[in-house]
């Protein structure tokens, strides 16, 4: 009887300690996901597609971000090189919605709808997916805590050496949001000291790793707020080698944009009345 009960108390503690790992997961993320951001922003992106060869090819284009009640908004407007210019991205976050997103193609002077499939598509042939390019909500996934004591260390040839105390967490899709994106789960490494992911591993339906993105510069930036600018970044693919780096060039945030930016006739004119 003794060893009955020595045995329920040992598993009722490892199911309490369970518990309170999954609660602190799930807090982090939401921690993670509600790191202050500007109301407005202007950026210009620098995104160089780099081959496995070596071969690179850059685009550059203009974020403007805003909103209102909580909501964000962006556009991105393509100036270089020439195959992109004036294809304009615009996507617009909703309550209790996936956000909707359309492209502007200027060779065929039309605007149209990305589809729920289509959303895991490259990014006008980056590394990243229009998926990327949006943030998850914290409720689209579970969060499970792995490692409460996580090192990583990211290089690169323009800031050296970081190295970051993280906690690692995995991100998995709730079964309503599993088809909408692009792999099964994700493991993402977030920053102790300031809540940022500062590493995410996506991995297939298959349970392979298939993608990789660290950020390589953060600064601190004083608005309305104190926020943290993933100033560069870098994503590799894991199964060809190809990567694509991004780096913001230059920005401006809480400066009050007009909501005309974020609308159907901006996409398909370019202008602001």
């Amino acid at each position: 009887m003794k060893l009955t009960k020595k045995i329920l108390a040992a598993v009722g503690a490892m199911l309490a300690a369970s518990i309170l790992f999954a609660e602190d997961a799930a807090t982090i993320a939401k921690t993670m996901l509600e790191l202050p951001v500007p109301d407005y922003s202007f950026a210009t992106l620098v995104l160089d597609v780099i081959e496995k060869n070596g071969k690179s090819e850059q685009r550059v284009l203009k974020e403007y971000g805003g909103g209102e009640n909580g909501l964000k908004n962006a556009v991105f407007v393509f100036t270089a090189p020439a195959a992109y210019r004036d294809t304009r991205i615009l996507q617009c976050e909703k309550t209790n919605k996936d956000d909707d997103k359309w492209v502007y193609q200027p060779s065929l002077r039309t605007t149209r709808r990305l589809g729920t499939g289509e959303r895991s598509k490259s990014f006008v042939g980056t590394e990243l997916t229009y998926n990327d390019m949006s943030t998850r909500k914290v409720g689209e996934d579970t969060h499970e805590m792995i490692s409460e004591n996580e090192t990583v260390t990211v290089t690169s040839k323009a800031f050296g050496s970081v190295t970051y105390s993280c906690w690692k967490l995995k991100e998995t899709p709730i079964k309503s949001k599993a088809r909408d994106v692009e792999y099964a789960y994700r493991m993402v490494y977030v920053d102790k000291a300031t809540y940022l992911p500062v590493k995410y591993e996506n991995f297939n339906k298959a349970g392979k790793h298939v993608k990789t993105m660290v950020i390589e510069k953060v600064e601190q930036v004083q608005g309305e707020e104190l926020y943290q600018l993933r100033r560069s970044v870098n994503v590799v693919n894991e199964e060809t080698g190809r990567q694509t780096h991004i780096y913001v060039k230059d920005f401006t945030f809480d400066k009050k944009i007009s909501p005309a930016y974020f609308t159907q006739q901006f996409l398909s004119t370019g202008k602001v009345n």
